[in-house]
Order: C-alpha cells, then sequence, then structure tokens
C-alpha cells in the first residue's frame, strides 16, 4: 500500500526526492572516486615496497603475492562499483516510471557498495608492512593509522588519533616541505625524511602524499616506508668510496714515489752495470747474449761488449768446456728460478780457460713465460787453484798419517783430536829383531846400515800389508806388528803366524856385505792389550799390556832363524801348523813357562 502511495505522488515532489537521490549518486561517486585514487596510491607505493622487499628479504615474496591478489581484488571491486554506478544512472532516470520503490533499493545498493569498499580498503592497509596514515587536510591531526603504523611508531593506535603527524618528524622542516610539495605537484611520491618513535629512536622512511575527500572531508593519505637498512647499506657505500679514494690517492701517491725510485735506480743500475768488478750479463733461454757489461767481456778476452754479443751466438757450444754444462745451469733455473755458485770452466777468445762462479736468476713475463736470464759472473781462476794444491797437500798428508796410524784411527783423529785409548779382549802381537845386529852394524857404514834396514823393514811391510795386519812400530832392528785390531778378526793368530812363517823366508834374501846370511828372532803371544795414542807431537799408535811385554820376552829369549811362541799360541795353532816344545823357560817378570817353537804350516786347512 506504501509502494501504491509512493507511484501516485505529485511530479513535485518526486522530482525533489530524484534530485536528492542524485545528489546521493553524486556524492557516492565522488566517494567512490577517492577511494579509487586511495587505492591506486597504495598499488603504486605497493610495487615500491615490493621492490625494496624483495632486494631485502625474498622472505616476503608470499606476503608480496597475497598483497598483489588483495589489489586485483580491489580492483575488480572498484570496476564493480563503476559499473554498479552505471547501473545507478540507468536506474535513476528510470524513477520517474518505476517510483520510489526503485529509488530506495538503488540507494540501499550504493550504501552496501560503499561499505564493502571501505572494509576492503581497511583490510588490505592492515596487510600491508607499510605505515598507511590518514590525516586531515586542514590541520594535520591523525584520523585514522593501520596496525603497523603504531609498532613502528611505538604508540597504541587510540593515542596515534588527533595527534599531528608532524610530532612523528625527526626535523620539523620536514612537515614544511611535503606541504610545499604537495601544494606544487598536488602528489607528494617518494621523499626520504627521518622520522622517530616515541622512544625518540629515529629511523629513515620514504614517504609518498595523497590528497583524499572522503566523506565529505579533505583528507590526506600519507605513506611510509621504512629505508633504514638501505640507508645503511647507502652510508656503507658512501664509507667505502671513501676509503676506496683515499686508497686511490695513496696508491697515486706510491705509484709516483715508486717511479721515481725506479729511475733513480735504472740510474744506479745503469752505473752498476758499467762499472761493475764483476761481469753481469743478460741472455735469452735459447742462450744468446743480450746485453753484458765492459767487466764480462774483459773477463773473456773480447774488445768491447758489442764485440762479444756479436762473436758468441750460442753460450753453450762456444763458452762452456765441459759440454752440456749450460743445459745443467738451465735445469736448475727451471727448478728453482735461480743459483748461485754456480762454477764452471769456460773458454777466453784466445782458447785459454778459467773458472767462473755465476749467480743467476729467471725473469719472467706476467703470464709466466721465461722472458731472459739475469745473472753475473766472478773470476774464480785464483781460487781453483789454490783449492788444487790445498787437496793434493791434504791426500800427502793423508797419506803420510796412514802410514802412521790405521785407517780407523786417522778417521777418528781427524774428527776428533784427542786421546784414543781402546781395549781390546785378545790381540796377537808379533816381535822380531835382527840376530847379531850389533856386529853387523860394526862391519858397515851408516848409511849402507839404514838402507839394509829399509829393505828389510819395507819387505815386512809389505808382507804386513798382504795379511791384514797393523804394523806398530820399529825400534832400531826390531819390528812390532799386531793382528785383531784397529778391526777386530777372528783368525788374527793364524794372520800372525803366516806372517812370521813369510818372514822367514823374506829375510833369507838378504846377505851381510860378506855374503853371510841374516838370521831373525821371532816371539809371538796372544792376549788382552790397550791400543791407542798419546801425546800432542809426534805421536804413534802403539800397545800397552801384559800380552805385549810376554811377546817381547819370547823374542828376546829366543833363538835366531827360530819362531818361540807361548802356550797360549800353541793351543790356537797346532791344528793348523807343526809345532815343536822347547820346553820350559824362565821369563824375566813372568817365572817358569812352556814355550813352542813354530815350524811350519800343516798341509791341510780346517
Amino acid at each position: 500500500m506504501a509502494e501504491a502511495q509512493s507511484l501516485h505522488r505529485d511530479p513535485d515532489s518526486l522530482l525533489a526526492e530524484i534530485n536528492r537521490l542524485h545528489q546521493e549518486v553524486d556524492w557516492l561517486w565522488q566517494r567512490n572516486r577517492d577511494l579509487e585514487i586511495s587505492l591506486q596510491t597504495t598499488a603504486e607505493h605497493g610495487d615500491m615496497v615490493e621492490a625494496e622487499l624483495h632486494r631485502a628479504n625474498q622472505q616476503l615474496q608470499t606476503e608480496i603475492a597475497e598483497r598483489k591478489l588483495a589489489q586485483a581484488t580491489l580492483q575488480e571491486i572498484l570496476e564493480t562499483v563503476s559499473r554498479d554506478k552505471a547501473d545507478l544512472e540507468i536506474m535513476l532516470q528510470a524513477t520517474t516510471e518505476h517510483g520510489d520503490m526503485m529509488e530506495y533499493q538503488l540507494y540501499t545498493q550504493a550504501v552496501e557498495t560503499m561499505r564493502q569498499s571501505e572494509e576492503l580498503f581497511r583490510a588490505l592497509s592492515e596487510s600491508t608492512p607499510i605505515l598507511m596514515i590518514l590525516t586531515q587536510r586542514s590541520d594535520g591531526a591523525i584520523t585514522y593509522a593501520n596496525t603497523f603504523s603504531g609498532q613502528q611508531l611505538g604508540v597504541e593506535i587510540p593515542q596515534l588519533k588527533n595527534r599531528k603527524l608532524s610530532e612523528f618528524f625527526v626535523h620539523p622542516t620536514d612537515a614544511e616541505r611535503l606541504q610545499g610539495l604537495l601544494a606544487a605537484e598536488g602528489v607528494v611520491r617518494n621523499y626520504e625524511l627521518q622520522a622517530k618513535r616515541a622512544n625518540g629512536s629515529a629511523f629513515w622512511v620514504c614517504a609518498s602524499v595523497q590528497p583524499l575527500v572522503l566523506g565529505g572531508e579533505h583528507t590526506l593519505l600519507t605513506t611510509l616506508y621504512d629505508i633504514s637498512d638501505r640507508k645503511q647499506a647507502e652510508e656503507a657505500l658512501r664509507e667505502s668510496q671513501r676509503q676506496l679514494k683515499e686508497q686511490a690517492d695513496e696508491l697515486e701517491r706510491r705509484v709516483a714515489q715508486r717511479t721515481a725510485e725506479l729511475q733513480e735506480a735504472e740510474a744506479k743500475y745503469r752505473s752498476i752495470f758499467e762499472n761493475a768488478a764483476e761481469g753481469i750479463f743478460q741472455s735469452t733461454p735459447e742462450g744468446h747474449y743480450l746485453n753484458v757489461n765492459p767487466t764480462l767481456a774483459e773477463l773473456y778476452g773480447y774488445e768491447s761488449p758489442e764485440d762479444l754479443i756479436a762473436k758468441v751466438t750460442d753460450i753453450g757450444e762456444q763458452l762452456y768446456v765441459q759440454p752440456r754444462r749450460r743445459d745443467e745451469l738451465v735445469a736448475y733455473l727451471r727448478r728453482f728460478e735461480s743459483v748461485a755458485g754456480f762454477e764452471s770452466e769456460v773458454y777466453r777468445q784466445d782458447g785459454s780457460t778459467i773458472w767462473i762462479s755465476e749467480n743467476v736468476r729467471t725473469i719472467k713475463a706476467p703470464d709466466g713465460r721465461v722472458v731472459y736470464y739475469e745473472g753475473s759472473v766472478r773470476d774464480i781462476s785464483d781460487r781453483k787453484s789454490t783449492e788444487a794444491e790445498l787437496r793434493q797437500q791434504r791426500q800427502v798428508a793423508e797419506r803420510l798419517l796412514l802410514n802412521i796410524l790405521p785407517q780407523p784411527i786417522a778417521e777418528r783423529l781427524k774428527r776428533r783430536p784427542t786421546t784414543i785409548a781402546d781395549s781390546f779382549a785378545e790381540a796377537t802381537v808379533l816381535f822380531a829383531d835382527i840376530a847379531n845386529f850389533t856386529g853387523l852394524s860394526s862391519h858397515i857404514s851408516p848409511v849402507e846400515l839404514v838402507e839394509l834396514l829399509n829393505q828389510i823393514f819395507s819387505a815386512f811391510d809389505t808382507l804386513a800389508d798382504h795379511h791384514r795386519l797393523e804394523k806398530i812400530k820399529t825400534i832400531g832392528d826390531a819390528y812390532m806388528v799386531v793382528g785383531g785390531l784397529p778391526k777386530p778378526r777372528p783368525d788374527h793368530v793364524w794372520a800372525i803366524a803366516d806372517m812370521a812363517l813369510d818372514m822367514q823366508q823374506a829375510i833369507a834374501q838378504f846377505k851381510t856385505p860378506d855374503q853371510q846370511p841374516i838370521s831373525l828372532r821371532i816371539g809371538i803371544h796372544t792376549g788382552p792389550v790397550v791400543a791407542g795414542i798419546i801425546g800432542t807431537r809426534k805421536f804413534i799408535y802403539d800397545l800397552w799390556g801384559d800380552t805385549v811385554n810376554i811377546a817381547s820376552r819370547m823374542e828376546s829369549q829366543g833363538e835366531p832363524g827360530r819362531i818361540q811362541v807361548t802356550a797360549t799360541v800353541q793351543e790356537r795353532l797346532k791344528k793348523r801348523y807343526d809345532l815343536d816344545e822347547r820346553g820350559v823357560i824362565d821369563v824375566k817378570g813372568k817365572g817358569e813357562m812352556l814355550t813352542y817353537w813354530l815350524m811350519a804350516r800343516k798341509g791341510w786347512q780346517e
């Protein structure tokens, strides 16, 4: 009934109602446009946020994707609102035909659309990690702030309302600059400033401002994006650039200083190169001289460096006496890159030879390729001659020493010149002297006597070497030899026995000046001895001990032409040698002792 009554209103009231509805629709359209601008601003700023968040932390990709989905949904809503607006205009044109019922339906639909759009805007702002704040344009008072704003500023949302946004700027002049930009351009995009929290701590933000008309009120939508990390990175970059500039300046200064030093060094090197006492050269790996100084040319007998370089075209073949000597030098350089004290014999231009010592190093290119060899040459011919003389003298001295001392003892004495005394548990000692030497010496001159003794003892020395025995000494006409030291040997008793028998055969070859035979008395004993060297001048290798004394008594109390041995020796020889018992004799200092005569070797071997 009410609907019927509304359809029969008079035209004036209906026209007034239609005008009112038109105003409502216009207001809704304006509200919708402001929301669309707000959402567009949010979307534009969101793109920047997306890029920054992507660089800062890829973990926000999921949130950005959801945000884009929300923007797409919001865009669909805007399009729906636009379509609804068009539909409303059509419906308004038809209100004169359809009456009050259509007017109320149109109004209700527009209000619902606006409510849904506002809810979507709030949902989007709450889910965005950006400070989103609405302020009155007239006084800058905050009318709305999303939850993220309260978290970042350290203020509860209810306490933010009606406060001035400029209160949260570190520099008040930033608020004036924002107003100036807004007045000049209508919007503000990406203005960087420092904001501060309730606790006073500051952080950098990127601000954008978009004017809106919401509910008939002139409003400003301000979005603040935290760029503290980026600012820190920029500051770090500036600091790095500053340090790099300082380093570049320092490097440039050092390069200039180094260049000056190199120039000075080159001048000094050239002076040294030309006037050095040693030969200096540069040569290719193939064996050609690149550069030589005058000293080297003179050393090798050439008129000038140019003369040397021109005539010596193959260093290895023309210079070194020893074939392939340069190949050895190059092999060392390839392995170690430098060689010191490389000694060689080389030819001079006139064909004579000298000894040189080379210090050579490898010069390489940055790619590791050998460019040339550089080195110095010193004439060491005098030193080599001196060394050769010293070696010869050393050999003579060593031969003399070995004539005096056993080789092991000589080696020990060279290593450590000190008293040497070694105990040997068993050694066999032989003493021999020429019978009737006193009568012999009275019939010949001293020179002839010495010559005869030299011939006899030289023959004995040969026998000692043959049997690997150690001659100890000669005293007058006495000859002393030992077996079993300085290197112990198990057959020392047999070796001494063979020596004694061979000495008898050897002495038979010698005659006195009147052609009388010369005979020997020989005594042998075996037992422990001490052998060594005492004193510091004219020292000899000698033996001490009771064994030595008994062997001497065996010789002195023996008979010419015979070999007297103790019972101890007889026990060791009886299986290999023929021995005759002499009997018991009184030995000076020892009392009675049973002795034997060594006669000959037996005809079998054990």
